[in-house]
């Protein structure tokens, strides 16, 4: 009996030592977070951003367009500047109802958007 007790004993306070040290070095790991994804497209730059700065063609390779073909989608503004808005509005949950606005281009270099979802 004592010899169990002794097992346990030490069984517990291992347990102990090991949530200590976890909790300890949880304390001095970066709570930052940042993921990267990089991709190398053979065109020149120019020819690249006047095709992504065109709200339109996004479906071609939306995640969003293809999970809900029907979904409702409207336009306002002249696409590729500065405050067209690309709306759209899906029955799927998975999509929802939003809206995505450009706020800001930098000319070959950024495309600056404010996106907003709307509760269903």
């Amino acid at each position: 009996m004592i010899n169990k007790m002794k097992v346990l004993k030490k069984i517990l306070l291992g347990l102990l030592m090991l949530i200590a040290i976890l909790l300890i070095t949880a304390m001095f790991v970066s709570k930052d977070m940042a993921a990267e994804r990089e991709i190398t497209i053979n065109k020149p730059r120019q020819e690249v951003f006047s095709y992504l700065k065109l709200l339109k063609n996004q479906n071609e390779f939306s995640k969003w367009a293809t999970m809900d073909p029907a979904m409702k989608t409207a336009y306002s503004g002249v696409d590729g500047s500065v405050g067209f808005v690309y709306a759209w509005d899906s029955e799927k949950s998975d999509v929802g109802k939003g809206e995505q606005e450009i706020k800001k281009i930098t000319e070959n270099e950024r495309i600056d958007f404010e996106l907003s979802y709307k509760t269903i």
